[in-house]
């Protein structure tokens, strides 16, 4: 990460579940894309690293603050501390704890656990380095944002994205929207959601930023054949994923006598329940679960692919996906994608235009799409094709991070946007649109 001289008031704090989490690349990349805009970010992470840390999320990494144990020595300490740097901002935010707690029951846990975190990072961090707090998650990550806002008396925002929209997990959402400056949202289906349910009279505040990848490093590199055609799936282990339909319909492929592997990469509590119904489904031979790959493996992997396949459902709980990020990139790696209507997935995932498209739950639907990506080349290069034309019009993550930044640059009162920093990192031009603000 180069190093860079930033406008004073260019100081964000990002709040963050954990970090770096591999199934939070998307935040890695807009963390990236925003400070390249001259923006200098200050990660907050509620939890430790769960994975080992790759290489492009190293420097961030370093400058990382961990929240400690609530009940720890420095994090009490820290509310002394805290109380005597910013005691009546310390109040406030009490006060906000005390008035919602007493409203909400439920919630009192997590606001008096976001009020040690917030506390905890008052006592830690220059104030001049959070100059606007923005929370990745309307759930305990927006609590404790919200908080720390408070505390230091500067602006809010946040970003939502799935499980905070389509669940009941995140307390106090309403209240939250109306003390953000802005809220974010990366697909329509997830705005139209918030907009209905939560927040009529603050539509105003939404803004879809949609997530992208950078195309300057995304360098897959050219096709290898595998020994037969490979299929190829990417996401946790975890029931809204889909993966025992997957491996259903993959079964079905097996007895029409279609030969195939199919690769399941990712880990999580499903785990188990997939190994048995792989043997079950006499499947051993043809899918594999290696787990977790760093960026570098998946790559490899992605240039011996011939289909990516997700097939997600809505869990029990409600959960879904919103746009799983592992179908852009392997549309941007241009390989033919079969996936299932859910959330958002139909918002970039066209119908026999920029992939195949199936029912969820619908294995034999599945299975023929499978068939149809394995087999039908003119099919394949025509969905591949308008696959990458699509992404890259719309999921570039440089370009939707100026979209973030203007948002930024406006509640900063940055007199000019972008930033007139001076860094020895990427810095884009002025482009027409840039406009000076007051």
């Amino acid at each position: 990460m180069s190093e860079q001289v930033v406008e004073p008031r260019a100081r964000l704090a990002y709040v963050l579940g954990q970090f770096p989490s591999v199934s939070e690349t998307f935040i890695l990349r807009e963390m990236r894309a925003v400070q390249n805009l001259g923006f200098d970010i200050t990660p907050l992470s509620m939890e430790p690293p769960g994975e080992p840390v790759h290489r492009s999320a190293q420097a961030f990494a370093e400058r990382t603050v961990y929240r400690p144990g609530p009940l720890s020595w420095p994090a009490l300490a820290s509310l002394f501390t805290a109380f005597f740097l910013k005691p009546f901002g310390c109040v406030s935010a009490l006060r906000l704890v005390v008035s919602h707690g007493m409203r909400n029951f439920g919630a009192i846990k997590e606001l008096l656990s976001a009020y040690c975190a917030a506390c905890y990072f008052v006592a830690r961090i220059a104030p001049g380095q959070m100059r606007h707090i923005h929370a990745h998650f309307a759930t305990y990550p927006a609590t404790v944002g919200l908080l720390l806002a408070e505390i230091l008396g500067v602006g809010c925002s946040m970003s939502c994205h799935a499980r905070d929209i389509f669940t009941d997990t995140a307390k106090l959402l309403s209240f939250k929207i109306a003390e953000a400056e802005f809220v974010t949202v990366c697909t329509d289906y997830g705005a139209e959601r918030l907009q209905r349910r939560y927040s009529p009279l603050n539509s105003e505040k939404l803004r879809v930023i949609r997530h992208g990848l950078d195309f300057v490093d995304f360098k897959i590199g050219p096709h290898q054949d595998h020994h037969v055609p490979l299929i190829v799936a990417v996401g946790r282990l975890v029931e809204k994923k889909g993966f025992p339909i997957l491996l259903r319909a993959a079964a079905m492929l097996a007895a029409e006598g279609i030969d195939f592997e199919l690769a399941i990469i990712g880990e999580g509590p499903q785990r188990e329940e997939l190994e048995q119904l792989i043997n079950g489904l006499a499947l051993a031979k043809r899918v594999h679960l290696p787990g977790y790959l760093g960026e570098e493996d998946l790559w490899a992997v992605y240039r011996r692919a011939d289909v990516f396949a997700l097939t997600p459902i809505v869990a029990a709980d409600g959960d879904r996906d919103g746009l799983p990020n592992a179908i852009i990139e392997a549309m941007a790696a241009e390989i033919p994608v079969v996936a299932t209507d859910v959330g958002a997935v139909g918002e970039l995932v066209a119908h026999e235009q920029t992939g195949l498209l199936a029912q969820p739950g619908d294995v034999a639907e599945i299975a023929r799409c499978l068939e149809r990506a394995l087999i039908d080349r003119p099919l394949r290069e025509h969905i591949v094709g308008g696959a990458l034309q699509r992404v890259e019009r719309d999921y570039d993550a440089n370009k939707n991070a100026r979209e973030l930044g203007a948002l930024f640059a406006e509640v900063l009162k940055l007199r000019r946007w972008p930033p007139t920093a001076t860094a020895r990192g990427r810095l884009p031009s002025r482009e027409p649109g840039d406009v000076e603000l007051d």
